[in-house]
């Protein structure tokens, strides 16, 4: 059902290049997609949404909440893509546009420039951006009022590479629906390992997230011997999709791990993954914050995670999580063993988790994407963003309590010149 928009409310367009991956793959942008934007109509903001790549198998996770994405779905980049955004925001009278992917954020740049309306920006991650596409995006950043970064790492990552102006920036962290996430029952774990036939007793190691590269599946494949030669029962989940799940199916079996390992594809309920889950791991070479750090946290999983951008701006060491070197396997396979093997560490990490996902919650996140439309809207300064200061991790990291680890580098995202 969709929410009544009041008289006096700001009207926006959200821009993005896709809801998802052509070949029906999500990632975290989607799912920031169905979480947020729903909410922001619900809270009364007149929102416009539009993708400028064709209609995604998923879309309909926006659609059964009352909102009609657009799909322009024209070709990378045909200029008349821009037309088509400045004709959408004459139609709806548009106040501000709220942009995210790098070539959603430069088309939004162009139409807010023709149009004469501010743009906010949104970056996600530290990825690398191509010189063809970077040099605009740094010659235009001067026509979007507001940049939003995920997490300090991601703001720094743009300040570098995009030449973005950080006198207009600010951090805003993802949220997550925590009390929706933790009426996820307990049995529902139970059943998702009897669906795909794991033991109740085996101690599940799970990997949750796009089969990509970046997401450093392949240092977690090379820890499990390690693992499994101290814990026999240990078996990997690897939830989600992507394309390197042929290069990780090959990995395994060059490992002769294919036995140790379940593969669920694409699932809708990650809560009852998460309930079926002993240590979460999140092995990334680069990342901005993701939402299974948050999902994990908010259902008492513990959380292993490379020392790296918003993973180690929002774990602090044995307290609510571990961190370990960027691509170490060895280094991972003992924070492993650790968390599985010591009860009192990981009942430390589920305390630590429990108090720092509250300050994650959706609400506080929608609630400042509100007060930023509208102060924009109106012509008006943004007021003050309420002051965040992340986990001051030490450096290095010291090593797992009662492990050979040596201290973890923290790692920040690699920026171009």
């Amino acid at each position: 059902m969709e929410a009544e928009v009041k008289a006096g409310s700001a009207r926006v367009l959200f821009l993005s290049d896709h809801f998802g991956h052509q070949s029906g793959v999500i990632h975290g942008a989607t799912r920031y997609f169905v979480t947020v934007l729903p909410r922001l109509r619900q809270k009364g903001i007149d929102l416009s949404v539009a993708f400028l790549r064709g209609e995604h198998p998923a879309s309909g996770l926006l659609k059964d909440q009352g909102i009609e994405p657009i799909f322009f779905a024209r070709g990378k980049w045909n200029p008349l893509t821009v037309l088509d955004i400045h004709r959408l925001i004459k139609r709806k009278n548009i106040q501000v546009i709220h942009c995210a992917g790098m070539k959603g954020i430069m088309t939004a740049r162009i139409a807010g420039k023709l149009a004469g309306i501010p743009v906010i920006e949104h970056l996600h991650d530290c990825e690398p951006v191509t010189r063809s596409l970077r040099w605009p995006l740094r010659w235009t950043h001067r026509w979007t009022a507001l940049t939003l970064a995920v997490s300090r790492d991601v703001a720094r990552h743009a300040a570098k590479t995009l030449k973005v102006d950080t006198n207009r920036a600010e951090v805003l962290r993802n949220g997550v629906v925590v009390e929706e996430l933790r009426q996820t029952p307990e049995s529902a774990g139970p059943e998702f390992r009897h669906h795909y036939g794991i033991l109740p007793e085996d101690k599940v190691i799970g990997i949750i997230g796009r089969l990509a590269e970046v997401k450093g599946h392949d240092t977690l494949i090379r820890a499990m011997p390690a693992v499994l030669a101290k814990e026999p029962t240990a078996r990997l989940l690897i939830v989600g999709d992507g394309p390197q799940r042929p290069a990780l199916n090959q990995r395994l079996h060059e490992l002769g791990l294919m036995g140790h390992v379940t593969f669920t594809g694409q699932i809708s309920n990650v809560g009852a993954a998460l309930r079926a889950i002993d240590v979460v791991a999140m092995p990334s070479l680069r990342e901005g914050l993701p939402y299974a750090l948050l999902e994990a946290m908010a259902l008492d999983r513990p959380v292993v995670a490379s020392a790296v951008g918003g993973l180690a701006e929002t774990i602090n060491h044995c307290e609510n999580g571990v961190l370990f070197r960027v691509g170490d396997a060895q280094a991972l396979a003992k924070a492993l063993l650790s968390v599985i093997g010591d009860a009192d560490l990981k009942q430390t990490i589920v305390r630590g988790s429990r108090n720092t996902v509250q300050d994650f919650d959706i609400t506080r996140h929608v609630d400042r994407l509100f007060t930023m439309y509208h102060a924009l809207a109106d012509g008006q300064p943004i007021p003050p963003a309420p002051v965040y200061q992340p986990v001051t991790v030490p450096w290095p990291v010291p090593a797992v309590p009662g492990s050979a680890t040596p201290p973890v580098q923290v790692e920040t995202g690699a920026g171009q010149q």
